[in-house]
């Protein structure tokens, strides 16, 4: 189940990351579709207008290959105009006008940097479909002999042309809803995370321990810990370096935590681990596995080996402990391991 769910998580983001060259590839697919239709009922009008409209997708499709959003604003306009002189050759009857109203709400989705001008584009979609409904109740429809032609497929055309809008307009809603909650699902991780590590930051940790209910409240065991000269690193290598050393480091830190605790990026390069439930002695081995672990890692930045090491200092917590005064025990006594020359665990 987790394997499809994934699957089809990847196709939503290739859905989404080239819906400009679908919506274009569509569009494209439609006018030849017609322009076969209108040519084998020898509408010659309307044939070449969409002959006109297809060379206008085949060309950004295939011989500018631009999917940008200009390309989108300029075929927003294509539609309107190609809806309109549908409509006022045939009437309303043939739903043409239904391009209009739904490339109004579609072109919303498809030029999201546009700003306050997506407000603009979609009045004068709307004000285009009232004005070309206006005309034909006030003057009649331009080619009356078209209509005749064409008006044993009117229903036919009718649904197709009502089936294709709800299909855009429905796909544009759904696909702009998932990048929606995609972009809430990424704030949210970033409100709690640290962008470059991944670890839970200082704000999530506080907030965590603040909510935890008083029934579940007991013993907890803070660690914190400090990646030795890490000053050094980023004098001697760069920050690059530095910034590769603080990600693999939180591996690490990952690791241990596993999912029953958390491993937090406190600031700088001290990090925090938090075990609930538990007491310093069970605790004690479990850092001393992973400060080996970091001393004998090889962290390879642009062809040169680094070598860390980390300090930790480990303190208590109860159920009615103020946790900062807690945090403030195991920085003593990390404070207290530098001063016996680092690379160790103080408990």
């Amino acid at each position: 189940m987790e394997k499809i769910t994934i699957k089809l998580g990847r196709i939503m983001d290739w859905f989404i990351a080239n819906r400009n060259k679908l919506y274009l590839a569509v569009c494209l697919v439609i006018h030849v579709i017609y322009m076969g239709v209108f040519f084998t009922l020898d509408l010659l009008l309307l044939g070449y207008l969409n002959f006109v409209s297809s060379a206008f997708y085949f060309y950004f499709l295939f011989i500018k290959k631009d999917t940008s959003e200009k390309t989108m604003v300029m075929t927003y306009y294509e539609i309107l105009i190609f809806s309109a002189l549908s409509e006022l050759a045939l009437g309303p009857e043939y739903g043409f006008f239904l391009y209009m109203v739904g490339m109004s709400a579609t072109v919303f989705y498809l030029v999201p940097s546009y700003g306050n001008k997506r407000f603009i584009y979609q009045g004068m979609g709307i004000a285009l479909a009232l004005i070309t409904e206006g005309t034909i109740i006030i003057n009649g429809i331009s080619f009356p002999h078209m209509q005749q032609v064409v008006e044993p497929y009117r229903i036919p055309i009718y649904l197709v042309n009502l089936g294709i809008t709800a299909t855009i307009v429905l796909a544009a809603t759904f696909f702009y809803s998932k990048e929606t909650e995609s972009v809430w699902e990424t704030l949210r991780y970033n409100m709690n995370h640290d962008v470059l590590t991944g670890l839970y930051n200082r704000r999530f940790l506080e907030r965590h321990i603040e909510l935890i209910p008083e029934k579940e409240k007991s013993q907890y065991v803070v660690s914190m810990v400090d990646i030795d000269f890490f000053k050094k690193v980023n004098d001697t290598y760069g920050h690059e370096a530095g910034d590769e050393v603080l990600v693999r480091v939180s591996d690490c830190l990952k690791e241990t935590a596993g999912k029953e605790n958390l491993a937090v990026r406190w600031g700088g390069e001290e990090f925090i681990l938090y075990f609930p439930n538990t007491t310093p002695d069970l605790i004690y081995p479990v850092m001393e596995d992973l400060r080996k672990k970091i001393e004998n890692m090889v962290i390879v930045v642009k062809g040169k080996d680094i070598r860390v090491t980390i300090t930790s200092g480990i303190a208590t917590g109860l159920a009615d402990s103020n946790y900062e005064k807690v945090i403030g025990s195991a920085d003593e006594k990390l404070y207290l391991g530098k001063q016996r020359g680092r690379n160790r665990v103080v408990i």
